[in-house]
């Protein structure tokens, strides 16, 4: 069969919940399975998939609490219990061993699941994900809770106020990438007000439980296959200093700034990106 010139949105129970992903290309050739970042979703790859389509069966994963994946009951959004979802998605599609590529928190994830299975994952490529954050950021991505009430979810107004918001905060993301990943990052309610398709409990546990100042170096230490660490040359997150920290960690690490970049890199400077990306699994 020729590769889909179009993703298949489809879905797999595990542990019991359904959990989305979007496939793209020929389940004949090797695989890539995306993990996207907090807050975010499967169709912010899209773009990578296409591309890659050709060559890859590429599978971008919707993780628990984001995109039309389930939103966990209990609350649990430990990356931890992330890790136990991706490794059994893994296992279910007999995908093993795959390249595991993941942004953000994608990234951490991808790295924590070769570390402890590294049976299922033969690359990794990690995507502006810091092993530490610039202390003044730190505080800004965790501010301790007010009160007891539960944060409430944010709805705009139009779609519009949205996509607008998102070209200030992202100044070097391409306008057509903003409104690709937002469309799919929200839903309107039946009041006609446009709201976030990811749990507000992600917020409430990354508050409560601290997640991001987990130690990454030593998961970084017990990964033995390749790994690529991408870091937008731009990227308030992920300071050139933890950058090479980071790779000193990793047995088998290399390191590629990508210009005209900041952390959402594969939207920022797609073409950079993908021919990266590309060279590192050509190897």
């Amino acid at each position: 069969m020729p590769p889909s010139a179009f993703g298949q949105d489809k879905c797999v129970t595990i542990h019991g919940f359904p959990m989305h992903y979007v496939e793209w290309g020929n389940a004949g050739h090797p695989t890539l399975l995306l993990l996207h970042g907090f807050q975010s979703n499967a169709h912010t790859w899209d773009t990578f998939s296409q591309a890659m389509a050709d060559t890859y069966h590429v599978l971008a994963l919707d993780q628990r609490g984001h995109g039309d994946t389930f939103w966990a009951p209990d609350g649990d959004y430990a990356p931890e219990t992330h890790v136990r979802d991706i490794a059994a998605y893994i296992t279910a599609l007999h995908i093993e061993p795959t390249v595991i590529i993941g942004h953000s928190m994608g990234g951490r994830h991808a790295a924590m699941v070769a570390a402890a299975h590294p049976e299922l994952v033969r690359k990794v490529v990690i995507v502006d994900t810091a092993a530490e954050f610039p202390a003044a950021m730190l505080a800004r991505l965790t501010p301790p809770p007010t009160s007891d009430v539960p944060p409430q979810p944010e709805m705009f107004e139009t779609f519009e106020a949205v996509v607008a918001q998102g070209l200030q905060q992202y100044p070097l993301t391409p306008e057509a990438e903003l409104r690709h990943a937002n469309y799919h990052n929200l839903y309107r309610d039946a009041d006609g007000k446009w709201r976030w398709r990811w749990d507000i409990n992600l917020l409430t546990w990354r508050q409560r439980q601290r997640s991001l100042r987990a130690d990454l170096y030593t998961v970084l230490q017990r990964i033995a296959c390749p790994t690529l660490l991408i870091r937008g040359e731009q990227s308030p997150l992920l300071t050139p200093e933890v950058a090479q920290k980071m790779i000193h960690a990793l047995p088998q690490g290399r390191l590629v700034d990508i210009a005209r970049a900041a952390h959402t890199v594969n939207a920022d400077n797609a073409a950079d990106f993908n021919a990266t990306v590309a060279a590192f699994l050509r190897d």
